[in-house]
């Protein structure tokens, strides 16, 4: 397996290619022009061949998003989310059409959209730093971490490992308190104690469970339960 290798590697090997002597700053504005800061990464290499299943969000199609690197926001960028590697992966064409897949360093990237959705990378108390999908309404704000692990395949299945389904990490913000839930009862509870028979009968009603929601299921959920949360609002 072909273990990945710097971006900035490839952009010298690239870039020395170009005819002319021209100082190296020069020839990185003229593959890149603005987009310099944007890519920045490592190497894209699939170390996922025979794997069952796919480690991203929503599926392994390339789709529109943004993303926030060094103050600069840019958009109608081509990505996808890793969730098992907890990376952002973009593609990129240079102003001559050379393309380049890699890898985003997350710590130089705070923050990226995904068809509308927002990630921010941040820490919670006792979970490691990492991506997590914000949902914000009024003073409240629900943060909601992604992942994918490996596992081993079924012993008749032709693969060896295979992509379990996400794992879901949740984390609620109001009036400066952070709270986690992690099933029905802990989300209940992380409620007013005057609404917690209204957000009963909210997932009773759109039958949500906690086992195995989809993307779409999560976020609807959040945004009907999250107006609830707030407290002035009395009964």
């Amino acid at each position: 397996m072909l273990k990945p290798t710097l971006l900035i590697s490839l952009l010298v090997l690239t870039l020395s290619a170009l005819k002319g002597q021209v100082a190296f700053p020069d020839l990185v504005v003229r593959a890149f022009g603005s987009d310099q800061y944007l890519v920045n990464g490592i190497l894209f290499c699939n170390q996922y061949w025979g794997i069952e299943g796919h480690p991203y969000f929503l599926d392994d199609r390339l789709r529109l998003g943004s993303v926030c690197i060094n103050n600069q926001r840019y958009e109608q960028v081509m990505l996808r989310y890793n969730l098992y590697s907890q990376k952002v992966e973009i593609y990129y064409r240079t102003v001559t059409g050379n393309p380049y897949w890699f890898m985003s360093v997350a710590e130089h990237m705070p923050s990226f959209s995904l068809e509308g959705q927002e990630f921010i990378y941040m820490q919670f108390p006792n979970e490691p730093p990492g991506y997590y999908q914000v949902i914000s309404l009024g003073k409240t704000s629900c943060y909601i971490g992604w992942k994918k692990d490996m596992e081993p395949s079924p012993s008749n299945s032709s693969s060896t490992y295979k992509f379990s389904p996400p794992r879901i990490r949740y984390w609620l913000k109001y009036d400066q308190q952070v709270v986690s839930f992690h099933n029905r009862k802990t989300f209940i509870e992380t409620f007013p104690v005057h609404r917690q028979k209204e957000i009963s009968k909210l997932l009773k009603q759109c039958k949500f469970s906690f086992k195995q929601p989809t993307i779409h299921e999560v976020e609807a959920m959040i945004r009907a339960a999250i107006p609830l949360n707030e407290t002035n609002n009395l009964p």
